[in-house]
């Protein structure tokens, strides 16, 4: 935590490890060594080693210890390794962190003064074999803090928050040191992206098309022997799928296969019994068995019995199970984070175990349904966490060679909650920049997804007239994050000024990858005329090496 004045120290002395192979563990300490930092450049600091025995009163007083806030806080929790990799570890670090984190949040919100969130993690958005085969399933630790950053940076409107992901193994002598330290102090663009930081360069995050990476004409094959099984299976979104299933067997003329629906109950609901009784109806005549059947997945022992039961013939699983604990992050509870996290991914890491110990040689597809509630949703910081986990989950599967994808769905329109709703409701959301979608068009992002052979993709509908004006705004961090992030779909508009606090988003419109309408033509001329000179002197001053200052 750092109280600043106007400029920043330099700071990263020398503190790594010496190997180059081992894993180097980054602990809150190397973050507030401040080694060289001129006299007045920091006027209050305070390091805590060990937040391990932190409860929320105490991050209450750390977060009120300042009367004014702190100028930044730095969470590096997420950093630390599991003591293990295996799955009770990995959910009891997961749980630690996020609780931490959850805490951090909803005492800076309450506190109503700190300005700056750095959240530091490492190797979460890696996706090379090597770095996972050394770190193991520890590197997932992190994965729910993507999400809830996200969705508290919409919930904090008045807190810039900076996620920063960094290398798993870093070289003492490597420069990703200074990089960092220089990230966690931006001064005009801090907030502004998700970013990481790698020995190759600097990485922001943007939300992209699939379309080019599709195959053309890719279908995907239904395997034509084994089980498929679906969690969540009397849910509806569980029973789409199985009925997308057998309508794609009967397409392509497969017919020895079967699958179960899994779900703690094994009951249908009177809104979801005209569905179920459509897949049993199409099912029969084409000879594909569908039966409902009981599992708990939020238990290691119910997905092995699982596993034991079907024997070697598992042929794919989609993992659709999950509930909602929705509250803004003021009314949030330990105990709504729990119930959303052990139906989704504490039950994908179950299933992950699972695969890993018992044998499935026939295994060709594993789905993990998520959410695009991962790039922040009101009212959702558990969502949104437990998703991004699926996704970090997905990422370490590919790594290792196995077959794992997630689905980043939007909303759904006719089932579920949003299929009872009356037409004036209906309307409003389809007035939204995000309306709901129908299952036809679910359908077509999920095969479109599929043929792009992508780990993760979201499916999604967007009203680009509702989503241009959401993107107007840019009066703080948190508005210029969102125009940023989806800059590769949408025109970015004009910022309202020509200051200092929107050079950053000129010197994109104008030097980067995505150019606004509005600057085609004069691209060159505004960035010779204003930009240049500017980023001149601000390099001159701040520049991203911090052992020039």
């Amino acid at each position: 935590m750092i109280q600043e004045f106007a400029h920043v120290p330099r700071f990263f002395e020398t503190y790594t490890k010496p190997q180059l192979n081992e894993t180097v563990e980054l602990t809150a300490e190397p973050l507030a060594k401040w080694s060289n930092a001129p006299e007045n450049r920091i006027s209050q600091m305070k390091v805590i080693e060990d937040c391990g025995s932190l409860t929320q009163d105490a991050v209450s007083r750390l977060v009120c210890e300042q009367k004014k806030g702190w100028d930044l806080i730095v969470f590096a929790a997420g950093i630390d390794p599991p003591d293990s990799n295996s799955v009770p570890d990995v959910i009891d670090q997961n749980a630690f962190v996020s609780r931490l984190y959850f805490w951090l949040l909803q005492e800076v919100q309450k506190a109503d003064k700190s300005k700056r969130l750095f959240t530091l993690v490492r190797g979460l958005f890696h996706e090379d074999k090597k770095t996972h085969m050394q770190a193991g399933l520890g590197i997932t630790v992190s994965g729910t803090l993507f999400g809830m950053s996200n969705t508290a940076r919409i919930e904090l409107e008045d807190v810039a928050i900076h996620f920063c992901d960094t290398e798993y193994l870093i070289a003492e002598a490597s420069t990703i040191w200074a990089r960092l330290a220089s990230e966690a102090f931006r001064v005009i663009s801090f907030g502004h992206n998700a970013v990481r930081i790698l020995e190759s360069g600097r990485y922001v995050q943007r939300q992209v098309s699939s379309k080019e990476y599709e195959a053309a004409s890719k279908d995907f094959p239904i395997p034509a022997e084994g089980v498929i099984a679906i969690s969540g299976g009397n849910g509806a979104l569980g029973l789409v799928m199985g009925n997308w299933l057998v309508d794609k067997a009967i397409a392509q003329g497969v017919t020895g296969f079967s699958i179960e629906f899994l779900s703690r109950s094994a009951k249908i609901s009177d809104m979801n019994l005209g569905l179920w009784e459509e897949i049993q109806v199409k099912a029969s005549k084409i000879g594909v068995q569908v039966k409902q059947d009981k599992m708990d997945m939020s238990s290691q022992e119910g997905v092995d019995n699982f596993l034991k039961s079907v024997d070697g013939r598992l042929v794919g699983f989609i993992h659709s199970a999950g509930i909602l604990q929705d509250a803004m992050l003021m009314n949030l509870t330990w105990e709504k984070f729990e119930a959303v996290f052990a139906p989704k991914h504490y039950a994908a890491l179950y299933l992950h175990d699972a695969l890993e110990r018992y044998s499935n040689p026939k295994l060709r597809f594993l789905w993990v349904f998520s959410s695009i509630a991962v790039y922040g949703s009101m009212g959702q910081t558990n969502y949104s966490g437990s998703n991004s986990f699926l996704d970090a989950l997905t990422r370490h599967r590919r790594a290792k060679g196995r077959p794992s994808m997630a689905v980043q769905w939007g909303a759904w329109g006719d089932v579920g909650m949003a299929a009872t709703m009356n037409e004036s409701m209906r309307a409003r959301m389809q007035a939204s920049p995000l309306p709901y979608f129908s299952n036809a068009e679910g359908i077509k992002g999920l095969e479109c997804g599929l043929a792009s052979g992508l780990p993760y993709f979201s499916v999604f509908k967007f009203n680009p007239k509702f989503m241009l004006q959401a993107v107007q705004p840019d009066s703080n961090t948190n508005e210029c994050y969102a125009r940023n992030f989806t800059s590769q779909f949408l025109p970015t508009p004009l910022p309202s000024s020509l200051d200092e606090k929107q050079l950053y988003t000129l010197f994109r419109m104008t030097y980067g990858g995505q150019s606004s309408p509005a600057f085609q033509g004069g691209e060159r001329k505004v960035y010779d005329a204003y930009i240049a000179p500017a980023i001149a002197d601000i390099e001159k001053e701040w520049g991203d090496d911090f052992r020039s200052w």
